[in-house]
């Protein structure tokens, strides 16, 4: 009698050992096992993948990657096989290849032949990618169509050239009219000084200008250059006559306020303005920007010292009125105008430095809804309590003082304001 018994090993090793054992002494192999050894043998060795092979003849067909379908023949393979291909997604593949007509030459489209000639389109990405196409400027940018135009009338900065938005159109009524013809005038001037224009994308205006307003012009020009002054000249007779403003500005750091500062001089018709040689803005395009073009055309000085500026001018006979929120400020109804006179105005925060308050010969202030004594401090050290009068809850949310570009203005239309009525 013959037995035989078959060891199953885990399925890690992948093997399957048959063991016979016989009392005749000969070993016998199982039917099936052996059928199922010369089937392995037989059958080439494949990658099992989750895919069969016409999916991804099929894939490769619908994406365009071959021209045909290369199809193996599998009469070779077992009955099994056979019965293995007889999948229900292959009539669904069958139908669409048979949707599809391929053509050879790939796609008539012109974009895409482009896109196919281009062998090296990655190393033109990565080049046009390295390489800026900012322009080079050589001095610093002036923008806006107020700003440009008042620097090519002043002449005061050596021009280097004029950047034109691409694809602007001035035509209709696309833009303003004010600035149509701004626009236009500032292509005039640059053709008939002879300055170079270029053409360059609005993204590349955004980053010279920092995202700031140009309005489709920037121009590259040199920095303005302010004129040293220790003191003013001596009043004249006519300056008697004549009412006479200078404005100047203890260390006014933000460009903004200096601009509109500087603009509302000019529109007022001040003389001039004094800055400090130090801890001042500098006057950038941002200043330019702010004051509509008035920075290009209003006379500029700067002062190493501004106390002894003050002083020695004062000597000469300016009146000297040093805007102030102090008590001890004379209102601005009180000051009569007329006389040569110098005004100061003081930094945002801090307003007047102590000793040029004390170099003035007048302290004025604008007067307010705000109680006198609030403004000059004296409630600092009151005690806080729970109730809360509606006066004193007034005087907390208050604002103080004005900014000093709009004091300015309310000041220089007291002062000298009043002589163009």
């Amino acid at each position: 009698m013959n037995f035989s018994c078959v060891e199953f090993r885990p399925k890690s090793h992948h093997s399957i050992t048959a063991r016979s054992f016989s009392t005749s002494g000969s070993e016998k192999s199982l039917p099936w096992l052996a059928k199922d050894k010369a089937k392995q043998a037989k059958r080439p060795e494949k990658v099992v993948a989750n895919r069969s092979s016409w999916e991804e003849s099929a894939d490769k067909l619908f994406k365009g990657g071959v021209s045909s379908v290369e199809f193996k023949d599998y009469s070779g393979e077992e009955k099994e096989e056979e019965d293995e291909m007889d999948d229900p997604r292959w009539d669904k593949i069958k139908s669409r290849f048979n949707r599809v007509k391929v053509r050879p030459g790939g796609s008539d489209r012109p974009e895409v032949r482009r896109w196919n000639n281009q062998d090296s389109w990655g190393k033109k990405t990565w080049k046009e990618a390295t390489e800026s196409t900012l322009p080079r400027m050589v001095g610093e940018g002036i923008y806006g169509v107020g700003p440009v135009l008042a620097a090519l009338s002043s002449g005061r900065r050596e021009l280097y050239g004029l950047y034109i938005q691409q694809g602007l159109d001035l035509s209709g009524n696309n833009r303003k009219k004010k600035d149509k013809k701004g626009f236009e005038r500032v292509l005039t001037m640059a053709d008939k000084a002879g300055l170079g224009k270029k053409e360059v994308s609005k993204h590349d205006l955004n980053m010279i200008t920092d995202n700031r307003p140009h309005q489709g012009l920037v121009l590259d020009a040199s920095p303005l250059e302010m004129v040293a002054i220790k003191e003013l000249e001596p009043v004249s007779i006519e300056e008697q006559e004549t009412t006479s403003l200078w404005v100047a500005l203890d260390e006014v750091t933000d460009p903004q306020n200096l601009g509109a500062i500087i603009r509302s001089a000019y529109f007022f018709g001040a003389s001039g303005i004094v800055l400090c040689a130090k801890n001042s803005a500098p006057l950038s395009g941002v200043v330019s920007k702010a004051s509509a073009g008035s920075l290009e055309l209003m006379e500029l000085r700067s002062c190493k010292n501004m106390m002894q500026f003050l002083a020695s001018s004062a000597e000469n006979g300016w009146r000297v009125l040093g805007g102030s929120v102090s008590s001890r400020a004379v209102p601005l109804h009180e000051i009569v105008p007329g006389a040569p006179t110098i005004l100061v105005l003081g930094s945002e925060g801090t307003g007047l430095r102590p000793l040029v308050e004390r170099s003035c010969t007048e302290l004025v202030r604008i007067p307010g809804n705000i109680p006198v004594d609030i403004i000059a401090g004296q409630d600092e050290d009151a005690e806080c309590d729970n109730s809360i009068s509606g006066q004193n809850f007034k005087s907390f949310m208050a604002v103080e003082s004005l900014n000093v570009s709009v004091a300015a203005g309310v000041l220089l239309h007291h002062l000298i304001g009043s002589k163009n009525n």
